[in-house]
Order: structure tokens, then sequence, then C-alpha cells
């Protein structure tokens, strides 16, 4: 057991014993859920406590104890590893200063929360500026022995022009929480009734930073502890009425001494002139660091010089003062002092469509790659801008509404639309880029765009991904301005790309955007096309399966008017899958049928199998399995016969998702040999592999054929095969359920 990691330790312990995860949770007092976190790896970190409660229901000698303990305490020294889904704390602030009798309250409360109590909520509240994130974020890193089970940290975007709806805060704490879940219903009650599901028992704390309003994350409060919530906003939302408040205000004036202190430590300065400073700073954090790095980074200047330009109330924008707090002085002397072109770049990062920019954007901004990068940088550097993760910025509210005016003021308007202009035209230019990446083999790839690397799907992946605000506004704005044709080239574009994203949660309203823009230009096989697109987004992304029937029925009777039988086919499939989401398999078999004649009449062949494997799952969950198999097996007759299959590649796939089919079929008459067949042809090794779930389904059919045949051997190597498979994708239930079935047949008696 030397050296084995604790995850892998516990399970192989919990398996010896016998035990499953419901049976092992029970007896030692730990939620399952926590116990299957620590096998996979995600928690690491158990307490003593915790491991010594495990050792006691597994019931192993000494040496066994010694070594999980070793285990555990070898995980918490190795620490966590971070994606770009878990949602880590930002960096905290290096010279934070002072708010001891802040960080106490919150200490206070944080270990007092119980299992057996409502979760404590935690709100952070006061004007921009005043230090809320960075006092969330440093409790956050000092409370990090209390939360064992993770801190998560999340930007709700209260004072964007769309703050991240329910729905969304859900999915991204979902994600960060359990990140091999999988497809989930997106609908809000569904959403909340797993998130509280997940978050009972675990001892985390979530920091949600820069909410709008109550409704935006009540759904996301654990009904019950020892889960921690920690909000942050400028707002009192006083219909949060369990919550716990403290609302933040300007520094003492001893501790904004310390911080300017600490932040111009280089330079001479004497205490009556940090005094002053800070005065100047009406003591808020976020000027006080402004004008401290503005001092630090300017070797001529003394503090004098500096109070000297604080003084001048006509430098000051009035439409920037919060409350009697004068704190724009900082923000206008920073900016007085930068060259052009990063003048230039700030005041035209106000334009961009989301939350933070890139290299990429700041050179369309500024119109020159060449300095971008470092023009960036300078900004982050001085305070101005936020780092936002690799090459990657993001204002402070105030600075944004700051830059706003210098660019109204120092700009004509017409040369602020023609940066709009060419911003919106080269992130709209570079999405259909990057989606035409995921075009089937054949597709018509898009040029490749200015200044992004787009050179593989992964790429292209990743900038979509990290753009997505910035262009998704800018499709709005060109719905906005009635270029319709342009909507529709990007969702079109994109329409691949979406199935590797479920979980964004806005494709519904790409597609409605496109829908809208095609009923506009009054082509009936653009809008039928487009609203498929728009049931698939609501049926697969959302869960919203009487939406996404309304939209394929539209779709259908659009089609039908442009007499184009392959919109109809699609329609009809639109409609069957929205109907299967619902179990509804008997009234499925219409639109199956009917996809099926209009595929066959357009000359489809690829989608034609596609509409006869749907007809046979339908014809399978209703108990005619016979007629199932008349229905796959036409499926496999097309994609092998060369006059009638389709491309390769398309044919492989589809020829192995339909023989797994196939075997389900044949295993449900107990034809067991037919099963063997069936499977043995799917997986051969010839051509490109099956999918890992394709493999697990045919695998776990054939295993239960061999062993109705009596075929031990064969069984044994299946099921083998299977748990190493459910092991590489971290199905835990399967691998579990797995290991029994060849403890069972090594065991006859036990079965």
């Amino acid at each position: 057991m030397d050296g084995e990691q604790f995850g892998s330790l516990l399970r192989r312990l919990r398996t010896m014993a016998d035990l499953t995860l419901e049976q092992l949770a029970e007896a030692a007092g730990v939620s399952d859920r926590a116990i299957s976190d620590m096998e996979r790896g995600i928690s690491r970190r158990p307490r003593v406590s915790t491991v010594e409660a495990l050792a006691d229901a597994l019931g192993v000698d000494d040496a066994g104890r010694d070594a999980l303990v070793a285990a555990a305490r070898a995980g918490r020294g190795a620490g966590t590893t971070t994606s770009r889904d878990v949602l880590p704390l930002p960096r905290a602030v290096a010279d934070f200063t002072g708010r001891d009798a802040e960080l106490a309250w919150i200490h206070d409360r944080a270990a007092a929360a119980k299992a057996t109590a409502p979760s404590p909520v935690l709100l952070l509240s006061g004007l921009p500026g005043i230090g809320k994130t960075s006092l969330a974020v440093r409790a956050a890193a000092e409370l990090a022995g209390l939360f064992p089970d993770g801190r998560h940290f999340l930007d709700l975007e209260g004072l964007a022009g769309e703050p991240l709806s329910a729905t969304t805060v859900l999915t991204r704490l979902i994600q960060a929480v359990a990140p091999d879940i999988g497809r989930f219903s997106r609908r809000l009650a569904d959403a909340t009734a797993l998130w509280h599901r997940l978050a009972g028992g675990r001892r985390m704390l979530m920091v949600l930073d820069n909410a709008a309003g109550e409704d935006q994350i009540r759904a996301a409060l654990p009904p019950q502890g020892p889960a921690v919530v920690v909000v942050t906003s400028r707002r009192i939302l006083s219909g949060l009425g369990d919550a716990e408040r403290l609302r933040l205000a300007a520094l003492p004036e001893r501790e904004a001494v310390r911080l300017l202190s600490a932040i111009t430590v280089d330079r001479p300065t004497t205490p009556e002139d940090l005094r002053h400073l800070a005065r100047l700073c009406a003591n808020v954090p976020l000027a006080i660091r402004v004008a401290g790095n503005r001092l630090a980074s300017r070797p001529r200047w003394s503090a004098g010089d500096l109070i000297a330009r604080l003084a001048v109330q006509e430098r000051r924008l009035d439409a920037l003062v919060a409350g009697d707090l004068q704190v724009n002085a900082t923000f206008a002397l920073s900016y007085e002092q930068l060259p052009q072109p990063a003048r230039q770049l700030f005041r035209r990062l106000s334009l961009i469509f989301g939350t933070s920019a890139g290299e990429q954007v700041a050179a369309i901004l500024l119109g020159d790659a060449a300095d971008a990068a470092d023009t960036l940088d300078a900004l982050v550097e001085l305070g101005l801008l936020q780092g936002y993760g690799a090459g990657r910025a993001r204002f402070h509210d105030l600075l944004r509404l700051y830059a706003q005016q210098r660019l109204r003021q120092e700009e004509s308007a017409e040369q602020i639309e023609a940066v709009r202009t060419r911003l919106r035209d080269w992130l709209l230019g570079t999405a259909i880029a990057a989606g035409s990446r995921y075009e089937p083999e054949g597709g018509a790839a898009a040029p490749e765009p200015r200044l992004a690397a787009l050179d593989s799907p992964e790429a292209a992946r990743t900038w979509l991904m990290d753009e997505s605000e910035n262009w998704f506004g800018a499709l709005t704005a060109a719905a906005t301005a009635g270029e319709h044709q342009l909507v529709v080239d990007v969702a079109e574009s994109l329409h691949w790309f979406s199935d590797y994203w479920l979980h964004w949660g806005r494709w519904h309203e790409v597609f409605a955007l496109a829908a809208e823009a095609a009923r506009r230009l009054g082509d009936d096989v653009v809008l039928a096309t487009q609203l498929g697109y728009l049931s698939w987004a609501h049926t697969f992304c959302l869960g919203e399966y009487d939406t996404g029937l309304r939209h394929a029925e539209e779709a259908f009777r659009c089609a039908e008017r442009a007499s184009d039988p392959l919109q109809m086919a699609w329609a009809r499939m639109y409609r069957w899958w929205a109907l299967r989401g619902q179990l509804r398999h008997e009234e499925a078999l219409l639109p199956a049928r009917q996809a099926a004649e209009y595929f066959a009449a357009a000359g489809d062949r690829a989608a034609l199998p596609q509409a006869l494997l749907a007809l046979g799952d339908s014809l399978f969950e209703i108990g005619r399995h016979h007629e199932a198999l008349e229905a796959i097996n036409r499926a496999i007759a097309l994609v092998t016969d060369p006059a009638t299959a389709p491309r390769l590649t398309i044919a492989r796939q589809t020829e192995v998702s339909a023989r797994s089919y196939a075997a389900r079929a044949h295993y449900q008459l107990q034809e067991w040999n037919a099963v063997v067949e069936t499977v043995s042809v799917a997986l051969r090794r010839d051509g490109q592999p099956a999918p890992m779930q394709t493999r697990i389904r045919c695998l776990q059919y054939r295993a239960k054929a061999y062993r109705e045949l009596g075929d031990v051997a064969s069984c044994r190597a299946d099921l083998e095969a299977l748990l190493r498979l459910q092991v590489s994708s971290r199905d835990d239930a399967g691998a579990t359920e797995t290991e029994r079935a060849l403890r069972n047949l090594q065991d006859p008696a036990r079965h």
C-alpha cells in the first residue's frame, strides 16, 4: 500500500470489504457524495476524524489504518489541481491592509456552520471600490482549512448589461462541484434541486461576487450547512431575509495610511503627506491603490506633487462621485499620465460587448497589433485594468464608466462608431471562421481571420469560449442594426460547434436571433433551419421539451410551404427528439417514420439511417422489439452498402451505433448468440474506434450474453475490459457494479 493515493486506497479497501458507497457512508457517518469525491480524487484533504471514521467502518487492521492516514496526509500536502470549470479564487491582493474586525466577523460565522443548521449567508455590501471583493477573497484564502470540500468564486457580473441568470449561476456551480456530471436539465427548478443535492453535506465555501439582485442567487443558497456562502453586492439585497449583513465603510485613516505606505514603500514620504493623500482619496481602497501606484511609478514625483494634482477640483469628474466620496481625481491623474496608445486603448476598451478582453481585441481597438499586448499589460500593471486569466483583462466598474466618459470627450461620434463597427465585424467574422472548423468533413471552411490563429478545432473552441460574451454581444448588436443575413450566417456557422458546448446557456438566444433574422429576410427554408436549431437548443440545452416541440412544428410548416423535403425531415427529427425527452415514445413513432420518408425523398444518405435508428429506438421503448430490429437492420444495410452509404467516417460511426442498438434488442429477446455476433462486429478493430460509451454498452450486453451461454472465460474478459473503460471514464457507479459482477462470476453461489 506504500505510496498509493488516498482515493484509490479507499476504493480498494471498500471493495475488499464488499461495501457499496451507501453502506460505507451509513457505517462511517459520512455522506456517500463525500466518499465518492474522495475516491475520485476531487476531495483530497479529508479531516483526521473523517479518516478514522472510515477506517472503523471498513474494519481495517492497524496497518490499513496507518496507510489511510498517511495517504490522506500526503493528499493534503499535494494540494489540488484546478481547471477552467472549477471556479478558483482569484489572486489575493498582496498588500491587503486592515479589515481585522470584518475578517473576524466572517471567520466566526464560517467556523460556526453546522450540517444540521441552515447554511450561513454572509452579505458584504458597500460602494464601488470599497474593497468588498478583496475582503471576501482574503477571508476565503484564510479559511482554507475549514473547507476541505473546496472554495469556489463566481463573478455574477451584477453591473453588466446582462448579469448572469440564476440558471447560469447554478450551472457553473454544479459543473465546478461535479465536473463529470454530464448532461442535466437546465430548468431552474430541476437545476436547483440538483444543486441542493450536490451541496448537501459538503463543507465548502462559495463566494458569489458582484450580485445584481436576490433572484440571481437565491436558488444557489444551500438549504442546509455546513456550506457557507459569502455574497458581495453594491445593493443591500433586503429580500435575502436570512442573510447576515456587513456593510463596508471607507478604511479608517490609520489603515488607509498603512495601505498607502505599503504601496509607496520605496518613495520618501512623511506621515502627514500620506494622511493628506488618503483624505483626498476619501480612504477608499481602490482610489488609494490607483493613487499609490501612480506615485510609485513616477520617480520624479514627490508626494506633494501628487497632492497638488489631486487637490485641483476641476480635475474631478462630478459624474463619478459616489455620495460624498471624491475618488475620481485618481482616475483622471492616472489616465493623463499614460502615453497616447495606452490612453486610446483604455478609452476604447469601454466599447467591448462583454466584461473582459484579450490581446486580439486590444489590437482591433487600436488598429495595430504590434504593441497591443504590451499596452494591455501596462494598463493592468498600473491598476487601471484587472488581470483576468492568461492574456485577458477587465475593468473595475467605476473605471469602465470613466473610460466611457473620456471616450465621448476625446473622440468624435463618427470615430466611435467606426471602432465599434470594426470590433463587431471582426468578432463575428472570427466566430464564423471558428465555427467552420467544426463543419463535417467536406464542409466549406471560412478563411483564416486576422489575428486569431484557428488552425485546429481545439484552438477554435478556445477562442469561441473565451470570447463568448463579446461575439454574442456583437451578434445582438448586428441583430439590432438589422444586419439579418450576417446574423443568420453566424448562427449557421456555429450550429455544429454548439453540440460541443451544450452547457453554455445561450444557444437558445443565438438561434432565436437567427430565426427572427430569417423571418425578416422572408426565406422559409432559412427560417425552418434556424427554428430547428432553436428547437434543439430548448430540447437538449434547457430541457424545455414543450418549447422544443412548438419550434419544431413551426419549422415543419415553413419547410412545407417551401416544399423542401430535407428541412421537413429535420423538423420531424426535432419533434422526435422533444417527444423522446418527454418519454412519449408512442407519439414519437410518427415523426420518426415521417423523417425517414422525407430524408429518403431528399436523398440524404447520412441522415436517413439516423431517422431509422430513431424509429427503432421508439419501437424498442414500447416493447416492439422485432419491429425495432427491422428498422435498425435497415439502417445497417444502408450504411454498409456502397450504393447507399454516406461518407466512410459517418458510415462507420452510424454502423457502430446501430449495432449497439441491435445488440440491445437481441438481448431483450434473449437471443444470446445474436448479441455476441452483433457486438463482435461492432467492436472490430478496423476503421474508426467506437466511442467509449458505445463500447461500454456493447461490452455490457456481450458479457451478459456470455454469462447466459455459460462461457465464463469470455464473460470475465469482457467484464475486465468494461471495468477498465468505466474507470477511465470515471463512471464510479458502473465500475462498482462491474466489480460486483466479477466477484459473483468467481463465486457462482453469490449470483
